[in-house]
């Protein structure tokens, strides 16, 4: 490698070392600030749910010393009338037995392709890889 090549990759990598080192210092301020930052807002957000939380404690709490009202009175159901059939059970008949046959499916003739569609792709893949363009 020539010199001046040398030189050049050696302040390429330079610059490069110089831009990270700025960068860097730059992602760490802003990690100081951003931590101060966002501890004031989780502290205010925090006190607000709170404050929050108390007053739904506060209104759960009234609503528990309160009587509740009351219920509504039960109507009086009358009983359901018997049924007056009578029932009579009587013994199964007996299974009887059952032959299943099974016919074969019928045969489907098997798709023919002419002698010129034969001609056709025959020449196609003589063609040396013509698709038809």
């Amino acid at each position: 490698m020539k010199k001046r090549h040398v030189a050049v990759v050696a302040l390429l990598i330079g610059i490069g070392a110089a831009l990270g080192t700025f960068a860097v210092t730059r992602t760490s301020e802003l990690g100081v600030s951003s931590r101060a930052t966002s501890k004031k807002a989780v502290d205010a957000t925090v006190t607000v749910q709170a404050h929050r939380l108390d007053a739904l404690e506060t209104s759960l709490r009234k609503a528990l010393a309160q009587k509740p009202p009351a219920l509504p009175r039960v109507p009086k159901l009358h009983p359901a009338p018997q049924p007056t059939t009578r029932v009579v059970y009587s013994a199964a008949p007996a299974p009887t037995t059952r032959v299943v046959v099974r016919a074969a499916a019928p045969r489907t003739a098997a798709p023919t392709v002419s002698r010129a569609a034969q001609h056709h792709e025959s020449d196609d893949s003589s063609s040396g890889g013509d698709h038809g363009d």
